[in-house]
Order: C-alpha cells, then structure tokens, then sequence
C-alpha cells in the first residue's frame, strides 16, 4: 500500500491587494525584492514560454556574482526607469543590482502592471533564470505582463518532468479531462506535489494521477520546508492515436 505524506494544512497565501487606478500617485518601492526564489511572484506566470532579458552583457560581472552567491534560481523585480535618456524602459533587478532590461516590444505592457502594483505598495516580481554560461549569458524571467492570478502554482512552470501513468489513469483522462479521443487536446492545471513512499506524486483535485520518474529533486526539497503549497503547473496532452501524457512543470536540478 501506498501513503501519501502531506504537510501540514496551511493558512492560504495573502494574495495582492485590490489595486487602485493609474491615475493615483504610486507608492515608492522597497530599496530591492528579496532575491530568494521561495516566496510569492507578484506577476502571472508565462506558462512554459519564458522572457528573454534584453542587455544582459552590459551586467555579466553582476549576473555572475549574484548566481555564485544565490544560485541560478532567482526572484527579480522589474522597475521603470524613472529619468534620463532612457526614461520608461522597465529594467530587471535582482537584489537592486540591474541585470538588463524587459525587450523594447514589451515594455508598454509591463508599464501599466509595474504602475498598478506600486499603487498597491506592491513590488513586481517574477522568478528569473541566471544563465552564467562559458561563452554567454542570458537572464530568463517567468512573467506575464499582469497580476499573479488566483490559480497559478507556487513552484514557476520550468522543465519539470513527465509523469508516469498507470492504465487507471489513462482511462480517466480519456474519459473525464480530454474526451473525444480522436482530437488532440491540451489541458493545463493547477495540481499538487506530495512525498509519496520515497518520490513525488502529483495531485490533481484530490485524486492521484501520477508519479514523478525516480530521481533526486532538490528544488522540491528545498521547496518542501517553506510555508507554501508544493503546487505546479500540469499539462495533460493527447495527439490522434496516442495515449494522454502528462507533464508536471517546476524547477528541477541546478542547471
């Protein structure tokens, strides 16, 4: 028989507050975000796309030392540049040292949710990737251009894993989550990593659906000791012909 170890219930994570109109005067940020991963994004996620930062080279000795001294998972908060010639370009900090900048084509967008956030006395916030690598480098944020939604997960949608499926749990996605077996189809959701006899099994509205593949997970682990629910991202997919797979999404080793 198989037990499921949860963690203790839990108070649910204060969501941000209503947010007052542009036109109110924004509330002066904090001196910097506090760059630890294991803490609530204020921003929505971006799904399994990421952002690529714009002007990182510009900052390499900086992005270096903050991934020796934080690791390569890391919380960023964007801000507008306030003055100068380059006035209304929003920039990505991590703690307070400039990493580069949100791409041109997007920065009216994350204008308007930086503002409304301010106004709230809120920071934006989105888990950043710090990719130091031997002949480049690249900063990968996890963010849409609006408020974190209800719904999204506490762990970023990152690599993750496929999860393994019994012949049960075939069944029931055929029957209950896709339907219709000859199209293809995509669902995403919200489910929950448990400890379960060694591993991890992911949760789906109180039922098992399935096992992460044997491995060392330390990002879970590192997760598992916060106050926060080890929810990620599920995508449960069907092509024409092919048995459903599932897919969990969340940080896995130390790139």
């Amino acid at each position: 028989m198989r037990f499921l170890k949860r963690r203790p219930q839990r108070a649910a994570p204060v969501e941000p507050k209503d947010v007052a109109a542009p036109s109110e005067a924004p509330v002066p940020a904090r001196p910097w975000a506090d760059p630890n991963w294991l803490a609530w994004q204020t921003l929505s996620y971006s799904g399994s796309a990421q952002i690529k930062t714009a002007g990182v080279t510009h900052h390499r000795e900086d992005l270096r030392s903050l991934a020796n001294r934080y690791g390569r998972l890391v919380m960023a908060e964007l801000r507008i540049e306030e003055e100068g010639q380059y006035a209304g370009a929003v920039r990505v900090y991590v703690e307070g040292r400039q990493l580069g900048s949100i791409p041109h084509g997007l920065a009216s967008e994350y204008r308007e949710v930086i503002h409304r956030l301010s106004v709230a006395g809120q920071p934006a916030t989105c888990r950043a990737q710090l990719d130091p690598g031997p002949g480049y480098i690249d900063v990968w944020l996890c963010a849409k251009s609006r408020e974190r939604a209800a719904d999204d997960p506490f762990l970023p949608p990152m690599l993750g894993a496929r999860l393994n499926l019994s012949a049960h749990t075939v069944r029931y996605l055929d029957e209950v989550i896709l339907g219709q077996r000859a199209k293809s189809k995509r669902v995403v959701r919200t489910a929950e990593l448990v400890e379960c006899d060694g591993g991890w099994t992911v949760v789906l509205d109180g039922r098992e659906l399935g096992a992460l593949p044997d491995g060392q997970y330390p990002r879970l682990e590192e997760a598992s000791g916060t106050e926060f629910p080890l929810t990620c991202q599920v995508r449960i997919l069907r092509q024409p012909d092919r048995p459903p797979r599932v897919e969990a999404d969340f940080p896995t080793i130390e790139f």
